[in-house]
């Protein structure tokens, strides 16, 4: 549980100083004699100053301890000032200095090792931002900094075995963070499991009430078994412990309840607490919520049971909410024996909130897997028809993506409906929305393509929805459109693939089509609700800084597309960065893909603006992504980016919009940062 680090105390020397001087007689020196007075301190940390009194150290040409050049910051005459290197050897050792000819002249020194945080527990094991969490160990007085999911927290105070942190506002929530403490030479990470989110149970730690009695816990059958714990045999604090009514099929036996709650329904929870045993062979579960405490069917999970280490250790449970109650409760049941265990830091996440499932693919054969139909040459087993132009089927390894199969096909250059595929009818919903997505790549330069749907039925309106051309690259990559249904049909709707604009050949695999399920925004406010921060205008509540250029926020009823507030832009008619604006940090994951999605509308034509990630920084590469300039309209229209972050940020990632490039008046509004799944081959 603890991190064991073998560090050395330091001590104090026998002798104040000796100087040896060495490696040359005195015939061969080459100036003045070299003498050191003394040296302060004597014994230093790596990165500490040392300064070295004596005469004619000026002639010093270079520094050593132990065989470990050191920086020079300061030298004349008489002192000499310089920075503890800090990879040098730990423990007695030697300062050498070295003048022309092999002229040396060394002194006694103590390299000192810093002492090294070690983490014994976190207490509680979970918080929102803002609470305050206690790391119980050793060598917590001295830190640089300590982080959560790599955003620094604020320390509220610090002892040599105590520290209490704030959990800081930016950390993914309701998943597992890293925890770290750093100092001038090391950093230390939790090895165990800590949760940012709002923990559901009070007094998770037992550290509320006295004697054997735990504020907000309900002792339901067993009570008097189960008593307080405190000092080392505690895991922090307080803990609780428990023997058991031996009774392996009616573990209820012995029974602890948390207080009520409320949890969201059919979503997915994680309950987590340390244990640990005086002897082998315990065991516990969870349940919830309380045996008929809202009437039948409210004990809806029961979890497995699961062994008890005679070490502090970890144990999770993740269930679903199954029933829809006013309230519930987890339920320790702990009488499978009588074997005492010591339980403590009870928490419960929600790690997936309730909403609809993953959308599953409405098109049969996604992937081409079964071929293709064409009246030429009839397939009763595929689910797509050539309409138009040449479309065949692919093998060859490096032209699919997935799978076996893919399409290849050779563009007619001329209309888009000139070559043509049409998938199977499917039943789609009138005024829902969907998406498709696919995979392509092209095999030369200016390959397009859009979709559509449904499939053009002479004027009667069926093709209601015609997507915006995209130009392939000649690598894999995926390309999506989002539409809603605009009309009822009855018999079914086409998505149909228009690859005639071109008279490129491209490859195309693993098409779908799912109902669209709005993303999840990473960015705290995008529709400046909050207004903006500059440095004439500081805001406090704003997550948005203006960088550059005329930017303001509109509460104009007609500039706005949701909500009370956007921006106003007044393009600088420039280079794209002269009007800028930039998101606050937030943590993204290295060579993770993402989306931005935003409304806009100009005042007049010609608007131009484009996103970028992250903000530029001397050149250092932090900029590893600028979109494509897109052409606003005169009315709101939704705009889409999709990145890879191309460098691991460990402070954080920002979001900016260029809108530099026109002169025009424009307003943006809704602005949404989500991630992209990973794909999977079907």
């Amino acid at each position: 549980m603890k991190n064991k680090v073998l560090y050395i105390i330091p001590g104090l020397l026998m002798f104040s100083l000796f100087f040896l001087i060495s490696g040359c007689e005195k015939d061969d020196e080459i100036g003045p004699t070299v003498t050191v007075t003394s040296v302060n301190p004597n014994a230093a940390y790596g990165l500490d100053e040392v300064t070295i009194q004596g005469e004619n150290l000026n002639t010093v040409r270079a520094l050593f301890v132990g065989d470990k050049n050191a920086q020079v910051v300061s030298q004349d005459a008489s002192s000499l000032t310089f920075i503890v290197p800090k990879e040098a050897a730990p423990g007695q050792t030697l300062i050498t200095l070295a003048m022309l000819n092999n002229y040396r002249v060394t002194a006694a020194f103590e390299m000192l090792v810093r002492p090294i945080p070690e983490i014994y527990a976190i207490s509680p094991s979970a918080g929102a931002p803002g609470d305050q969490i206690t790391i119980a160990g050793l060598n917590l007085g001295s830190l640089q900094s300590l982080t959560v999911a790599n955003i620094e927290a604020t320390i509220v105070s610090a002892t040599n075995a105590e520290l209490v942190f704030e959990v800081p506002d930016g950390a993914p929530n309701n998943q597992p963070a890293e925890i770290k403490l750093t100092t001038e030479e090391v950093e230390v990470t939790n090895e165990t499991v800590f949760f940012v989110g709002q923990n559901m149970i009070q007094n998770s730690d037992f550290e509320a009430g006295s004697g054997d009695d735990f504020d907000s816990w309900e002792k339901l059958n067993g009570g008097d078994q189960m008593t307080e714990v405190s000092g080392n045999d505690a895991y922090y604090g307080r803990s609780i412990r428990i023997v058991g009514a031996n009774n392996p099929d009616q573990p209820w036996r012995t029974q602890l309840a948390s207080a009520e709650m409320q949890l969201n329904f059919e979503s997915e929870y994680t309950a987590m607490m340390w244990v640990k045993a005086e002897a082998e062979g315990a065991s516990m579960r969870i349940s919830a919520s309380q045996f008929n405490h809202h009437g039948s069917g409210s004990d809806y999970f029961y979890g497995d049971q699961m062994e008890i280490p005679t070490e502090w250790t970890q144990l999770t449970w993740t269930f679903t909410v199954g029933a829809d109650l006013p309230s519930h409760k987890l339920v320790l049941d702990m009488g499978f024996t009588d074997v005492p265990f010591l339980v403590d830091n009870v928490i419960l996440i929600e790690t997936g909130a309730a909403g609809p499932g993953i959308p599953e693919n409405l098109l049969g054969d996604g992937g081409f897997e079964n071929g293709l139909y064409s009246e030429a040459a009839p397939n009763p087993g595929a689910s797509w028809q050539i309409l138009n132009g040449t479309i065949e089927i692919t093998t060859v390894a490096d032209e699919v993506h997935c799978g076996d199969q893919a399409i290849k096909v050779t563009g007619a250059g001329a209309n888009p409906w000139d070559t043509q595929l049409a998938a199977d009818v499917v039943p789609l919903e009138f005024e829902k929305q969907y998406e498709v997505r696919l995979w392509a790549k092209a095999a030369g330069p200016d390959a397009i393509m859009r979709v559509s749907c449904s499939r053009w039925n002479n004027s009667n309106g069926d093709d209601y929805f015609y997507g915006s051309d995209v130009t392939l690259t000649e690598e894999w990559a995926e390309y999506s459109w989002v539409f809603t249904v605009g009309k009822d049909i009855p018999d079914g709707h086409h998505l149909v693939l228009d690859m005639g604009a071109s008279a490129q050949v491209f490859f195309i695999d693993d098409v779908s089509l799912k109902a669209y399920v709005p993303p999840v925004n990473i960015l705290p406010d995008g529709g400046f609700e909050n207004g903006l921060y500059s440095e004439s205008a500081p805001n406090e509540n704003a997550t948005w800084q203006i960088l550059n250029g005329t930017i303001e926020v509109t509460t104009n009823a007609d500039e706005v597309f949701s909500g009370s507030q956007a921006i106003k832009v007044t393009g600088a008619g420039a280079n794209p960065w002269d009007t800028q604006l930039a998101a606050d940090v937030v943590p993204l994951t290295f060579e993770g893909r993402y989306g931005v999605k935003l409304m806009a509308k100009a005042a007049g034509p010609d608007a131009v603006m484009r996103i970028s990630a992250s903000r530029w920084n001397n050149s250092n590469g932090d900029d590893y992504f600028y979109g494509d300039d897109v052409t606003l309209t005169e009315e709101w229209a939704e705009y889409t980016w999709e990145f890879t972050v191309g460098k691991d940020i460990p402070d954080g990632h920002h979001i900016v919009l260029d809108m530099g490039a026109s002169a025009q008046i424009f307003f943006i509004d809704d602005v949404v940062l989500y991630e992209i799944p990973a794909f999977t081959c079907p």
